[in-house]
């Protein structure tokens, strides 16, 4: 028997670093494979902002990949700054109103800071629900609470007190995890063989993967370069994201070691089951990912920013070791190389972090909240 869905679901993104593109895209599969929604999902500055907002994705993505320590000023600056609505309001609401008007949904789930008071606006015209689900793990942006939101998801305790600091009433905060798509939570090493074997590797060597972000970084290819140089029986796979140039001069360089970088892949979960070790920037979403898949962790570069509360929580928890600089990043993984069992408690503390199935049940949560409000 068909079930058709009772209520509708309209997921807000943008493409501000791959982080938030993949939250979206975890919620929006599991809201729809409930069965209770139809759910749509829309980039809020490139398809709903007037000019200059619109912008903002772009200049994000040039920012982290050559400023980044100029997006850490802007970052630490607009935390002390206005409400956003007052500098994002009229470039905003009005495309805001518009989408909530059209496609009339039942609840908002936003993945985004900055915009939730804005969208608590226009769904209260409407009369939906605002749900928001935070990404970073420690230290978040006080962007990411507003007035008007129903609930918050956060992904930690720390995110959580963060939320309630920035004036979320305790009651309307949740802990439960970052929203990952399921396959990583499969059973790690599975797909190995065919994983590594279709990109010409090795499955019986050992394997590095390296994942630079959605734009990598100044420091990117100077740490590529570490791993190349390592006089290991290693393979290097680098995921340089839409970084066309970095994945050119990345295979460029001169290397000891089996070495291949491509663009943006859609099957990481794959690639961290068959990786050894994984090498990666602070993201909340990547770092989620890569517990998830029980991969020892080493992060090699953090956006200044969202980026370094991710690295202080993980450290703290020592689920992850930090590379400081590209000598200690080949020096950590030839150490992981040399010691399984340091590999294997790496892995272990980093699964304890692991909430695989935070998606489905961030999506059962909210169809019960909306079921419970009717």
């Amino acid at each position: 028997m068909l079930v058709r869905p009772t209520r509708r679901a309209l997921v807000v993104y943008s493409r501000v670093g791959g982080g938030h593109v993949s939250a979206a895209r975890a919620l929006a599969y599991e809201l729809e494979s409930s069965e209770h929604c139809a759910v749509s999902m829309v980039d809020a500055y490139v398809e709903y902002g007037r000019f200059p907002v619109t912008l903002f994705p772009a200049a994000y993505a040039r920012l982290a990949r050559h400023h980044p320590r100029l997006w850490s000023t802007i970052y630490v600056a607009s935390s002390k700054g206005r409400d956003p609505k007052f500098a994002l309001g009229p470039f905003l609401r009005s495309g805001l109103r518009r989408v909530l008007e059209e496609r009339q949904p039942d609840v908002v789930v936003s993945v985004l800071p900055g915009i939730n008071g804005l969208l608590a606006e226009a769904a209260n015209r409407i009369g939906a629900r605002v749900e928001v689900v935070l990404t970073d793990l420690h230290s978040v942006h006080r962007f990411w609470a507003a007035r008007g939101v129903h609930h918050y998801t956060a992904p930690t305790e720390s995110a959580r007190l963060d939320c309630i600091r920035f004036g979320a009433p305790p009651a309307v905060v949740d802990v439960v995890g970052v929203p990952i798509r399921r396959e990583f939570g499969l059973a790690a090493g599975a797909n190995r063989p065919r994983a590594l074997a279709e990109i010409g590797f090795d499955p019986g060597r050992f394997t590095v993967l390296v994942m630079v972000g959605a734009e990598g970084s100044p420091r990117a290819l100077q740490n590529i370069a570490s791993l190349a140089r390592i006089t290991r029986d290693i393979q290097v796979l680098v995921v340089c994201g839409h970084n066309d140039e970095l994945r050119r001069d990345a295979q460029r360089l001169r290397a000891t070691v089996a070495l291949k970088a491509v663009g943006f892949v859609d099957n990481v979960a794959d690639l961290m089951q068959a990786a050894d070790v994984v090498v990666t920037k602070a993201g909340g979403l990547t770092l989620a990912e890569a517990f998830a898949c029980r991969a020892p962790v080493v992060v090699h570069d953090v956006l200044p920013g969202q980026e370094t509360g991710n690295l202080e929580y993980v450290l703290e928890c020592r689920a992850a070791l930090y590379a400081r600089d590209s000598d200690a990043l080949a020096r950590i993984v030839s150490d992981l190389w040399a010691d399984p069992a340091l590999r294997a408690e790496l892995a272990d503390r980093g699964a304890q972090l692991a909430r695989p199935d935070a998606a489905r049940t961030i999506a059962r949560n909210i169809i019960a909240r909306l079921h419970a409000q009717a």
